[in-house]
């Protein structure tokens, strides 16, 4: 019966699905598509309706754990930092001063100035809206996957990245931006994105201390699932079991390492 039910849920519907088992995540992976037609948001027979202002992690948290639709233009999104990052507006001048940011995030201005100049952006002019999904139900083809998981399981995950075709990845971190280093960094780069949810990701979006966040890029989705199970068939797990501060390591550093240790 299990496996007539995976069936049933399409390309991504199937690959969410086993990541799901093999990292036990807490929450849905979330599928994202910035739209040039803003129309296609009332095409959706699924997608809520807004009826107040949001941010961007708002509507990230409404799709991973209550399980909705969701979809906003420029005009949605509260504030000009979540249409800028996904390319649906320009900054203004006046933020890009670095005045604003001073206030509160940095002791001067010119600090404020370059942490603006740091972020990174979605291009502006193609993009009028955002969609977004559970992964799970095959909703659309995403641009970027975003899987919010704890330490252990992202370590997890970058194995699984590097398994075939290593390389070691780089991550950044611009401080109160966690959208950018995630979102704007995996579309601009086509690579996975690593980032540490900010203050107001955690304060808005509820992100929770032990959560990590990793944006894909959705052809990566099925190497990655594939390495996640190649790893799971040679004992590398979640939840990772404990072999003990005191005891002799060296067995278990040969099974996990391949190393042949003296005793």
């Amino acid at each position: 019966m299990d496996g007539l039910f995976v069936e049933k849920l399409g390309k991504w519907g199937n690959l969410t699905r086993c990541m799901e088992r093999l990292l036990r995540l807490k929450t849905f992976p979330v599928a994202m598509k910035l739209l040039e037609d803003p129309e296609e948001l009332n095409k959706n027979k699924w997608l809520r309706k807004l009826d107040r202002k949001a941010t961007l992690c708002q509507l990230i948290s409404k799709v991973r754990t209550f399980d909705w639709t969701v979809g906003a233009t420029a005009e949605d999104l509260a504030g000009h930092r979540c249409s800028s990052i996904l390319g649906l507006t320009e900054r203004p001048s006046h933020m890009m001063d670095g005045t604003l940011r001073s206030t509160v995030w940095f002791r001067t201005q010119e600090d404020g100035k370059r942490y603006e100049e740091s972020i990174l952006t979605i291009p502006v002019g193609k993009y009028k809206a955002v969609m977004l999904a559970p992964l799970l139900y095959n909703p659309f083809d995403p641009d970027i996957v975003l899987i919010y998981a704890n330490p252990a399981q992202i370590i997890l995950l970058i194995n699984a990245i590097q398994f075939e075709n290593y390389e070691r990845l780089h991550f950044f971190c611009v401080g109160e931006s966690s959208c950018s280093d995630a979102i704007a960094q995996c579309y601009l780069t086509k690579k996975p994105a690593l980032a540490i949810p900010c203050y107001g990701e955690r304060r808005f979006g509820h992100a929770q201390d032990d959560e990590l966040v990793m944006a894909l890029p959705p052809e990566m989705l099925e190497k990655v699932t594939n390495s996640l199970y190649e790893l799971y068939k040679r004992g590398v797990r979640y939840p990772i079991s404990y072999y003990g501060a005191e005891c002799d390591p060296t067995e278990g550093l040969t099974k996990s390492y391949g190393e042949s240790v003296s005793k």
